[in-house]
């Protein structure tokens, strides 16, 4: 299913007026946005009530972003203490052990691996994550995804310098490159870059996107999405 009502051809064949394509990976990819937030907040199962609703709160608000960041705000702004880089390396190590295998087992998005194997090769096909970088790559490999992707790229930087690095790298024209993620901070990726987005909403009806955004379920509905977006595009003045 496609969101904001545009209407599309069931068969579709037509090849994108975009020259790139850059993939969020967890709740894209993935099926394993909703299992590293829960990671996150078991950290701090021995909190307060009050404490751990405002960490899923901000959790559930706050999808791709790394997680120094999020440690950082959850001590600093929730929790109302200061913490060391020592501390938050910490918090970061016990986060990743605490994921690392279930990460290789977490099912992929309806269509994900179909997606990427008839479009690989046709169409740049990219990866941007805020997992770190060498972790990206170890899961990427060992889901036999590697292939797939010209480029895998993890953090740092932040996902808005990450986007605007790999435009200039690659020579890709902001206007015909098309991010695809499932957060807001996708979707400002997106935005801050001049490029175009394509979200995906597990349920499109508490979509985390503004109303006009084009949105899909899944990457089964993906290239649906896309030929929406070209229409939408071949639109503007």
């Amino acid at each position: 299913m496609v969101g904001r009502g545009i209407i599309w051809s069931p068969d579709v064949t037509v090849f994108p007026p975009f020259h790139a394509l850059v993939f969020d990976f967890d709740g894209v990819i993935l099926d394993s946005a909703s299992l590293k937030r829960e990671a996150f907040a078991a950290l701090y199962d021995d909190y307060p009530s009050a404490d751990r609703q405002a960490i899923r709160a901000y959790l559930g608000r706050r999808g791709g972003q790394p997680r120094e960041v999020k440690f950082r705000h959850i001590e600093g702004h929730i929790l109302g203490r200061s913490v060391s880089d020592k501390d938050i390396a910490e918090l970061c190590r016990r986060f990743k052990h605490s994921v690392e295998a279930r990460i290789l087992e977490a099912p992929e998005i309806a269509g994900a691996r179909a997606f990427l194997e008839r479009w690989h090769g046709r169409l740049p096909l990219y990866l941007l994550s805020a997992t770190p970088e060498a972790e990206l790559r170890d899961i990427v490999e060992k889901r036999q995804l590697a292939p797939r992707f010209d480029e895998v790229i993890g953090a740092p930087p932040d996902k808005v310098t990450g986007m605007r690095n790999l435009l200039a790298r690659r020579g890709h024209a902001a206007r015909h490159t098309v991010m695809i993620g499932d957060s807001y901070n996708d979707y400002r990726t997106a935005s801050g870059n001049g490029t175009r987005f394509v979200g995906i909403a597990a349920d499109l009806a508490i979509s985390p996107f503004p109303a006009d955004v084009i949105t899909s379920c899944d990457l089964d509905g993906l290239e649906r999405a896309l030929h929406a977006l070209a229409q939408g595009s071949a639109q503007e003045p």
